[in-house]
C-alpha cells in the first residue's frame, strides 16, 4: 500500500522502502521484534505466543516516551509497534508504519464499537483527546480518520479507564480528581511525567478544584498550556509532589515509599502492588476517567516472511488467551467475547461485569490480588468505559507542551 500524508508542509510517502537490514531468522524461525511497554510485554504472553506461533519474539520494552521516540526515529529497529493510539499522531506522519490490511485480521468483525466509533453504544457520550476512532482508518488521501476503509493505522487491542490510586488513604476521600492537589497530600503525592498523560491528570485535578479550565481539555491552546504548566511549577516549588515517574517500575516503587501516598498509577501497577500485599485502592472520580487505548502497528520496513509472522501475531492477540492475561492484569480487550472462554466464570464476572468475587482473584502469575467478596472499583466494563471524559492525547501543540512540562518538572 502506498499513501501520502503531510507533515510540516512536506509530503511523506508511507509506501514500503527497501529494508535497511535483512529480516532476522533464528534456527529457521522468524524473529519478530516488538517495541512496547511493560503494560503488555509480560513474559507469560511472550512464551505462549512463541509456542503457539512457532516464532521467536524479541520484546523491546521501554517507557512510553522512549518507545514513542524510537517509533518515530528508528522504524528499522522494530517490526511491530505495541503502544497507544495517541502515539499514532506522532508516528503516522513520519512514515514509520504501514497500513494494516483489515482483510488479514481474522476477528475484525468481533472488535466492539468503542475503537471504531469512540463509544460503546450510541447512547454514550464521546470524549475528547485521542479518541481512537478518529485516527483508526487510513483515508484515501493518506490521512487518518473515522470513515471506514480497507486499511487501519493500528489494530485496537488493550484499553482501560484510568484515574489515580492511594495507599493508606480512605477510599471515600478519593472521590474526585481534585484529591491529587489537596493540600492534605502535600509532599505525599506522585505524578507521571509523560506530558501526553500526566498533563491530563494534572488538568483534571486542577479543574476539579476550580484552579484551571480549558475550552477543550483534550487539546489545549498555547495560552492554556502555559497556564497549566505554570500551575504545575507552583505545586512543584511548594513540594506538593514527592516524585514524578516515567515507567511503571518507578510508579510501583513510589507507591511503596513513605506511606500514606496518593498519585497517578496505571491498573497494571495496581495489580503488581496488590500481588505484593500492598493495600492500594483506586479512585472512582465523580468527574469521570481518563481513557487510553492500545494497539499494534506494523513497521514500514517489514515484508515477506516477517510481515506474515507479524499478521499472525496480531491475530493471535485477538484469539482470547492474551485478552484473558490482560484481564488478570486489570485491562480490557477490544473483542471481549473471544476473551470470555479463557476466563473462569468468577474472573469474567469480576473483571468484566463488576461483580464481587466468589473466589480469590489472581494475577497472571497466580498471586492472589483480590479476596472473595471484593469488587473492582468503578463497576463493570460498560460502566467504567462509558465514563471516559478525555482520552490520552497528543495535542496540536504537543511539542510546546512537552517543553513547558519538562521545564516545570525540572524547575528550569
Amino acid at each position: 500500500m502506498s499513501v501520502e500524508t503531510v507533515s510540516g508542509g512536506k509530503s511523506v510517502s508511507t509506501s514500503k522502502p527497501a529494508p535497511t537490514s535483512a529480516p532476522a531468522v533464528s534456527a529457521g524461525k522468524p524473529v519478530l521484534r516488538v517495541l512496547g511497554t511493560s503494560v503488555t510485554q509480560i513474559e507469560p504472553l511472550r512464551k505462549a505466543a512463541q509456542e503457539d506461533l512457532g516464532i521467536v519474539l524479541d520484546f523491546i520494552t521501554l517507557d512510553g516516551t522512549e518507545a514513542q521516540r524510537r517509533g518515530v526515529l528508528a522504524p528499522q529497529s522494530f517490526d511491530v509497534y505495541d503502544q497507544w493510539f495517541h502515539d499514532i499522531d506522532l508516528i503516522w506522519p513520519t512514515g514509520s508504519i504501514q497500513g494494516i490490511d483489515v482483510s488479514r485480521i481474522d476477528r475484525w468483525e468481533q472488535i466492539n464499537a468503542l475503537p471504531k466509533t469512540g463509544r460503546l453504544s450510541p447512547h454514550n457520550r464521546s470524549a475528547g483527546g485521542g479518541d481512537p476512532s478518529k485516527r483508526l482508518y487510513v483515508q484515501l488521501d493518506g490521512s487518518l480518520g473515522d470513515a471506514p476503509s480497507d486499511f487501519i493505522s493500528m489494530l485496537p487491542t488493550v484499553h482501560n479507564a484510568d484515574s489515580f490510586a492511594g495507599v493508606g488513604a480512605d477510599p471515600k476521600a478519593l472521590s474526585s480528581w481534585g484529591s491529587l492537589l489537596d493540600p492534605e497530600w502535600a509532599g505525599r503525592a506522585v505524578l507521571q511525567s509523560d506530558a501526553a498523560i500526566g498533563s491530563l491528570d494534572m488538568l483534571l485535578a486542577a479543574r476539579a478544584r476550580g484552579e484551571f479550565d480549558a475550552e477543550d481539555i483534550g487539546n489545549l491552546s498555547l495560552e492554556e498550556i502555559a497556564g497549566l504548566t505554570d500551575l504545575l511549577r507552583g505545586y512543584r516549588k511548594r513540594g506538593h509532589f514527592r516524585r514524578y515517574w516515567a515507567d511503571e517500575a518507578e510508579a510501583v516503587a513510589a507507591m511503596q515509599e513513605q506511606k500514606p501516598v496518593i498519585g497517578s498509577l496505571w491498573w497494571s501497577g495496581v495489580i503488581k502492588l496488590r500481588a505484593r500485599g500492598v493495600p492500594v485502592v483506586v479512585a472512582t472520580p465523580e468527574e469521570g476517567y481518563r481513557g487510553w487505548f492500545g494497539g499494534m502497528a506494523l513497521s514500514v520496513h517489514i515484508e515477506d516472511r516477517v510481515l506474515d509472522a507479524a499478521y499472525e501475531y496480531l491475530n493471535w492477540w485477538l484469539d482470547g488467551y492474551a485478552g484473558a492475561m490482560m484481564a488478570r492484569n486489570g485491562a480490557y480487550m477490544s473483542n471481549p467475547e473471544a476473551v470470555r472462554p479463557h476466563l473462569s466464570a468468577n474472573e469474567w464476572a469480576f473483571w468484566y461485569e463488576g461483580k464481587p468475587a466468589r473466589d480469590a482473584i489472581t494475577d497472571p502469575d497466580g498471586c492472589e490480588i483480590y479476596a472473595p467478596g471484593d469488587a473492582r472499583e468503578g463497576g463493570s466494563y460498560s460502566q467504567r468505559m462509558s465514563r471516559i471524559v478525555v482520552w490520552d492525547a497528543v495535542m496540536d501543540e504537543h511539542n510546546y507542551l512537552v517543553r513547558r512540562w519538562e521545564h516545570a518538572l525540572s524547575g528550569r
